[in-house]
Order: C-alpha cells, then sequence, then structure tokens
C-alpha cells in the first residue's frame, strides 16, 4: 500500500538545525530577554501603579516577549543562509544594528514604565520626544532584519536545505512582515496613537508582524494537500496579506475588529 504520509518539508537534506546552530547573535540575544521576563513579571507582581488601566509593567513584559519570538525565527530561519554569506558585512551589520535597536527599544520602554508614563505617542517633555524619536528610528534597523534574512534565503541559501516551497514561503513571509508592518507601524506614528474611532490599530499590526510565522505555518499545515508547491504558497500568502489589509482598512474606517482580543490592545 503506498503511504499517504506528505515528506517533511526539513527532511530534504538535514533535519531541522539545532538551536547550538541558530544564529549565534540574535539567538543569544533572544535567551537575555526570555530570561527578563521573569525580572519584569516580578516587579508587575510587586508595582500596583497603572497606565491607562494596564499595569505599567505589562508593555515591557510583552515587548521583550515578542523581542524573543522574533530574534529566535530569524535566528533559526538564518541556519538556512549560506554560512560564508553570513560572515559578509551586508548580513553581520544589519544583524548588529538590528540586534543594537531592539536592546535600545527595550530598554526606552523599561525605562519609560519605571517612570509611569508612555513610552509610544509621548511628546509630553522634551525628554520623552526624544526617547520616542530614538524608538522611531531604531525600529527600522530592527524591522530591517526581515528582509535581510529573506534576501539571504533567496539568493545565497545553505547546502542545509529545505523544501523549495517551505523556503518560498518563510521567504514571502519574510518580506510581507517588512512591509505590512511598516505600512501599520508608520501609519500609528502619523497618526499619534493607535486608536482611530473605536478602531485598535494594533490589530493589524499584530497580524502583519507575525506574517513571517503564519504564512510558513499554514504552508506546513497544508503540506498534505501539496500547497508547497509555489502556487499554492503564493496562494496561501495573498489570502493572508488580504485578510491584514482588510482588518487595517477596516480600523482606519473607525471600525473594530469583530472579534475582541483584548490582550493585544494592553500597553
Amino acid at each position: 500500500m503506498t503511504s499517504m504520509t506528505a515528506p517533511s518539508p526539513f527532511a530534504t537534506r538535514d533535519r531541522f538545525p539545532a538551536v547550538s546552530d541558530w544564529e549565534p547573535l540574535m539567538t543569544q540575544l533572544a535567551f537575555a530577554f526570555l530570561a527578563l521576563l521573569p525580572v519584569l513579571v516580578l516587579a508587575w507582581l510587586l508595582d500596583p501603579r497603572e497606565l491607562l488601566g494596564v499595569s505599567v509593567w505589562a508593555k515591557p513584559i510583552k515587548f521583550a516577549a515578542g523581542f524573543a519570538v522574533y530574534l529566535l525565527s530569524l535566528g533559526a530561519f538564518a541556519t538556512f543562509i549560506d554560512p560564508a554569506w553570513r560572515k559578509t558585512g551586508a548580513f553581520r551589520w544589519p544583524v548588529i544594528a538590528g540586534s543594537a535597536a531592539i536592546v535600545l527599544e527595550q530598554a526606552i520602554i523599561t525605562l519609560q514604565s519605571a517612570r509611569g508614563v508612555g513610552s509610544h505617542f509621548n511628546a509630553a517633555t522634551a525628554f520623552d520626544a526624544a526617547l520616542y524619536a530614538a524608538m522611531g528610528a531604531g525600529s527600522l534597523a530592527l524591522l530591517a532584519l526581515a528582509p535581510v534574512v529573506a534576501l539571504g534565503l533567496a539568493r545565497h541559501p545553505s547546502r542545509r536545505s529545505i523544501d523549495d516551497g517551505m523556503r518560498d514561503a518563510i521567504v514571502i513571509g519574510l518580506w510581507m512582515t517588512g512591509v505590512l508592518t511598516l505600512a501599520t507601524a508608520g501609519t500609528m506614528a502619523v497618526l499619534g496613537s493607535h486608536r482611530f474611532g473605536a478602531a485598535d490599530l494594533r490589530v493589524s499590526h499584530f497580524l502583519a508582524t507575525h506574517s513571517m510565522h503564519a504564512v510558513p505555518l499554514i504552508v506546513w499545515a497544508l503540506s498534505p494537500f501539496h500547497v508547497l508547491r509555489r502556487q499554492g504558497v503564493l496562494a496561501v500568502a495573498a489570502i493572508y496579506g488580504v485578510a491584514v489589509v482588510a482588518v487595517f482598512v477596516q480600523a482606519l474606517s473607525g471600525h473594530p475588529f469583530p472579534v475582541p482580543i483584548s490582550w493585544l490592545s494592553h500597553g
């Protein structure tokens, strides 16, 4: 009897790389953020202060967790890039700059939370405005990490290859993260708020940021149906992209996301 089991997208030449093989700087920084989380949670438990009805420590916790996931994902994806290209300045300098920007972003968010004031859209004083401007500049550097890894995967793949369709899904997802996150975050920066009428633009921002996870995961889940072919990958990416844009446009029309996701709206 012929097996109906679909081949693993990571089984063409090697198993999925061990954590020790991941890009070192981003991976080590990710674990540093994971180590920071218990400290921030302890501060949340001991400090009763709130900002806009939420603990002042909610935002540092959320961002530390988010940065850890972002860095771990990029570190893992980078193992499928040619090691020789990873040693070039075209890869190393963006990684160093992006990693430094992430540290700066987390430091500012944590500092402002400790002061009991907001970090985003805060221009109450010259000091607050300067910190927010620094965060804006840093966000471009940290966001650039996604397309840099995508470029390496597309043009400089390593011998530790994965299925072509899965590589396409990761590359497209990374580019979508860069483009869609820039669009949603840029709009919030121009508006000076994440609110637009009754809507919250952070929902579309969250979906945009996680394109790099959603597209490959959906393609992987549908791999038994031969979605790993290029046409299937493009279809999945297009549907997800349209969904993100639809949520974004709905928010810009002042209508809230139909399903309450309150935990996305903290901070």
